[in-house]
């Protein structure tokens, strides 16, 4: 194969700069009678799955852990099996959006698309204008596997149909149930010793701790460079979101909550404003990191790994992911969600186990039933593991009926170092329960497991589930929630920070949420909601 460079999205969802960007990851596919017939003959068991070695052009979504997907060896021994060559060009997650509009609009489509990166709005759209193929028939006939698991789970069939009635993207299903809560809080245990202060357990305790951690020179070196709280405004895994649910609301990226069946838009709550006042007050006291609403990915973890600690409080996914492996082990704990002032504990949980859109087919592909031969390959059980979880005998070591999960190398977190060696969650693929039981987990994987455990208790029990739109829809929330989202970023980041009075301005904001058509969106949501039901 090959060589090209890949870089695939990772569970930190560090960000890269716009120069980091190149290139490859590879399928095949074909699907559609609009599709010219390159005379390939397709076997529907056996291998090689051709007669004649072809070649898959993939345009993947990509993020800075991975690395190159040509030199994996699964993938390797995936290509020599089936006698297709993946070709991968990977475009990085920071430049994804202006790219992938481009390559649409240009007509010069790949073979496929794969890693994500494809919103419900382009699969409507252009699965309506034929770019992308239908792929039910192509999974009856050549692909057992996944035919199989979409008969025997008919919600993810469900939730992979276009409201067309037809399916243009292929999934990962991941069971591994820490994923639906992946945000966590973190605090410096070290420092709270070193200071002589209980973890602290409501809003109240963490304010004075945070202050402490400003004012008394925890890291004991002299200078006033301890960050009190970090985190990424408005970012799903490294974000505030979570934190809003100890005043009895939550936010996320749609901005919505399901309150005894009804949709709710979190930032016009009342418990909303008063998240945003107390926000505020730690902003305004210097407890908060200046750079929340402007620090990349790339720039929030170096804050963790400096040489000298410099962080007392964060939110990540995994803490060795921000801080490293050893003062994950030695220096940080995780927090229970924070009780607010009126008693409320909560946290946000997320329907993430389906992925939808990890794998589009487009008509330029001649050869799409060879193509889905090559993705069922992707839910077998024990591919699959190797594709999401590493290389044999670097990741993963066989040990009878189990896997145990090797330890990293070089400081790194078992999910920096598996993303090293394999595509992870950016391939398509199943990870069930009963796979993850043959796992043997590394520690901080055991530890994410253990603060699932912690939280799950206060994670909201009904999360927005996934919801699929008619490209009407589709187009009509694309047109209405940009100009929405950005109006309430921008207002948050005002009000957080003190250019602006939320009191001052709460009934303006809302009447302009109305005049931006907010009704229209909740409303959309509630109808596709009452149909999900």
């Amino acid at each position: 194969m090959k060589g090209k460079i890949l870089k695939n999205l990772s569970l930190i969802m560090t960000v890269f700069s716009t120069t980091t960007l190149l290139t490859a990851c590879g399928n095949k596919a074909k699907l559609d009678t609009k599709v010219e017939n390159n005379n390939i003959n397709v076997k529907k068991d056996g291998y090689p799955v051709v007669d004649e070695e072809i070649t898959i052009k993939t345009v993947a979504y990509t993020a800075p852990t991975n690395g190159d997907f040509n030199e994996m060896s699964m993938i390797k021994e995936l290509e020599e099996l089936t006698g297709v060559n993946l070709e991968f060009e990977c475009i990085a997650s920071n430049v994804w959006k202006e790219k992938k509009n481009l390559i649409l609009a240009s007509g010069k489509l790949p073979d496929l698309f794969l890693g994500g990166g494809l919103s419900d709005s382009d699969i409507s759209k252009y699965g309506k204008q034929g770019m992308l193929i239908p792929l039910e028939n192509l999974i009856d006939e050549y692909a057992p596997n996944l035919k199989k698991i979409l008969d025997e789970n008919p919600k993810i069939k469900k939730a992979i149909t276009s409201p067309d009635g037809h399916i243009y993207t292929i999934p990962f299903i991941d069971n591994f149930k820490p994923e639906t809560i992946p945000d966590n809080l973190f605090i410096n245990k070290t420092w709270l010793d070193k200071l002589g202060l209980e973890i602290p357990k409501t809003t109240d305790e963490y304010y004075k701790v945070l202050k402490a951690f400003k004012e008394k020179d925890p890291n004991g070196n002299g200078k006033t460079d301890e960050i009190p709280l970090t985190y990424r405004a408005n970012e799903t895994f490294t974000g505030e979101f979570s934190m809003f649910g100890a005043f009895g609301v939550l936010d996320n990226k749609e901005h919505l909550m399901v309150k005894n069946d009804k949709i709710i838009f979190s930032p016009m709550e009342d418990n909303y404003k008063e998240a945003i006042k107390w926000f505020n007050k730690l902003y305004t006291e210097g407890l908060i990191d200046k750079e929340v609403f402007t620090h990349d990915g790339s720039q929030y973890t170096a804050k963790g790994k400096n040489e000298e600690m410099i962080t007392g409080s964060f939110i990540i996914y995994a803490d060795e992911n921000f801080v490293g492996a050893e003062r994950a082990a030695n220096d940080y704990v995780v927090l229970e969600p924070l009780k607010g002032p009126n008693g409320d504990q909560l946290w946000n949980r997320y329907d993430n186990n389906l992925q939808i859109d990890k794998v589009a087919i487009t008509n330029a592909n001649k050869n799409p039933e060879a193509t889905m031969r090559v993705i069922d390959e992707f839910f077998k059980e024990d591919f699959s593991l190797r594709v999401h979880w590493g290389e044999l005998d670097k990741n993963l070591k066989k040990e009878g009926d189990s896997y145990a999960i090797l330890p990293p190398k070089d400081g790194m977190s078992v999910d920096e170092f598996r993303f090293k060696n394999c595509p992870g969650p950016n391939a398509p693929g199943i990870m069930s329960e009963e796979t993850y039981s043959k796992l043997k987990f590394a520690s901080d994987k055991e530890r994410k497991i253990e603060r699932y455990e912690i939280y799950d208790k206060y994670a909201n029990p009904n999360p927005l589930p996934i919801i699929r739109f008619t490209d009407e829809q589709s187009t009509e929330i694309g047109i209405i929630f940009t100009d929405i989202d950005n109006y309430v970023k921008e207002m948050k980041a005002k009000w957080i920070t003190g250019q602006r009075s939320i009191d001052e301005d709460w009934e303006s904001y809302k009447e302009q949420l109305k005049k931006m058509g907010i009704d229209k969106y909740i409303n959309i949501y509630q109808d596709g909601y009452n149909q999900y039901k």
